[in-house]
């Protein structure tokens, strides 16, 4: 547990200053552009990470579970094998993800209610994606405990976005100015991530030595890593483009306005569902060492990690749902005080999200990825389906009670498959 803390401040240390500038940044960039035209704002972010979303293979979870066991023997020709493996699946993913952004622009801009000129931006935005292949660099400062590293890098866009906002915001800027500050405080924050796992490399595992060749290395030399990266695959996808799409269909059910609130919420929320992800990242490592091992904190980091982030949540839905609507009204203006009422029932959502992180990387870690991913998929198709259902009889807060629903069933899935895998090893 200490160890795990320990990486874990390293990462939240960097996310807190980020929560607060992404705050800060979501609410002057409302505040100068208003509910319609923040909304587009939303959807061409939106729209981009959707497409980057259908290529996402994760590579980094396959660096960490094929990564550790070799690096601990010193085995460093396989990891050096891995790692070309993976990023080769990183830049082909990149490049077609941009690709596929393009070409659908055209098509899907009008649709979400875009004119030429927002079309032109979706476009340009777009082109972010080539800098997305950083999976695999992020596995390496992983594998080699660099969390201090990731912690800073979770703070640069956040950072560089507040700051061009304010100036925007200043200068009264035009909308297309906003998405450019974006998109670079974007694809800044991927370049830094990009070095620093290519400084590892070079420094923890070097050029191959004479005589040894990696070009060849493929994904069938490594037993399960093909269906471990498109499990992978999927559980990403059903992690974020569920939320992705959440806002475009809040756009065609509701209108972008209400689509802009949504995301509003959900920005509000990240206070808990970022760190979730963080929570995954800390205790993969440490989990899957343990279970190799058979160390009996296995179960012990699992359950009280849960805890301990469940507690948490609870907390800030409490303050939510007693001072967020006077929270949202003082940040952001009295045309976003309807997002009050969603933005309780994200805060609980991403409460069960992150009380279940731990308990996802244990399954991982047992080798029950898959078992993980059909919880996901029923939660999800839980989710998408009260949210048409719900969004047209309730309105906007329809979309915090699907969320909240489908946060629960893979907490309750993945406590039971954590409980009984452990229960039949203890013997």
């Amino acid at each position: 547990m200490r160890r795990v803390m320990a990486n874990f401040w390293l990462l939240i240390r960097g996310r807190g200053a980020a929560a607060l500038m992404s705050l800060g940044a979501t609410a002057l960039m409302a505040r100068a552009l208003g509910p319609a035209e923040f909304g587009m704002v939303v959807l061409i972010q939106t729209y981009a990470m959707l497409v980057r979303g259908l290529f996402d293979f994760q590579p980094f979870e396959a660096v960490v579970r094929y990564g550790v066991p070799a690096h601990d023997a010193g085995d460093t020709p396989t990891v050096r094998r891995l790692i070309t493996v993976c990023r080769r699946v990183d830049r082909r993913t990149s490049l077609t993800a941009t690709a596929l952004a393009l070409v659908s622009a055209p098509l899907i801009g009008p649709s979400l209610g875009m004119d030429r000129e927002h079309v032109i931006l979706l476009a340009a935005y777009s082109l972010v994606l080539l800098s997305t292949g950083t999976g695999t660099a992020s596995g390496i400062l992983r594998l080699f405990d660099q969390f201090d590293t990731l912690g800073r890098q979770l703070a640069i866009a956040p950072i560089l976005s507040f700051l061009g906002i304010v100036v925007a915001w200043w200068l009264n800027a035009p909308l297309a100015m906003f998405v450019a500050i974006l998109a670079v405080a974007y694809v800044a924050e991927n370049f830094y991530l990009s070095w620093h796992g290519r400084r590892q490399y070079r420094q923890h595992i070097g050029p191959p030595a004479e005589g040894e060749v990696v070009e060849d290395a493929t994904l069938a030399e490594f037993s399960g890593l093909r269906p471990f990266l498109w499990i992978n695959y999927w559980q990403s996808n059903l992690d974020v483009l569920p939320k992705h799409l959440a806002t475009v269909l809040m756009s065609y059910l509701l209108g972008p306005a209400e689509a802009g609130l949504l995301r509003l919420a959900r920005q509000f929320s990240s206070l808990l569902a970022k760190p979730a992800a963080l929570v995954r990242q800390v205790v993969f490592l440490d989990l899957t060492r343990s279970w190799n091992q058979g160390s009996a904190a296995f179960q012990h980091v699992a359950y009280r990690t849960a805890l301990i982030g469940g507690g948490i949540g609870l907390v800030f839905v409490v303050v939510g749902y007693f001072f967020g609507e006077k929270l949202l009204v003082s940040l952001v203006g009295e045309k976003f005080r309807a997002a009050a009422p969603v933005l309780t029932l994200m805060l609980l959502a991403a409460t069960f999200d992150l009380a279940s992180s731990s308990l996802r990387s244990a399954a991982y870690a047992i080798g029950h990825a898959g078992k993980v991913l059909r919880m996901y998929v029923v939660s999800v198709a839980v989710y998408l389906t009260l949210f048409v259902a719900l969004t047209l009889w309730t309105g906007l807060i329809g979309a915090g009670l699907a969320a909240c629903i489908a946060a629960a069933i893979p907490l309750v899935g993945m406590t039971l498959l954590v409980r009984n895998q452990g229960d039949a090893r203890s013997p």
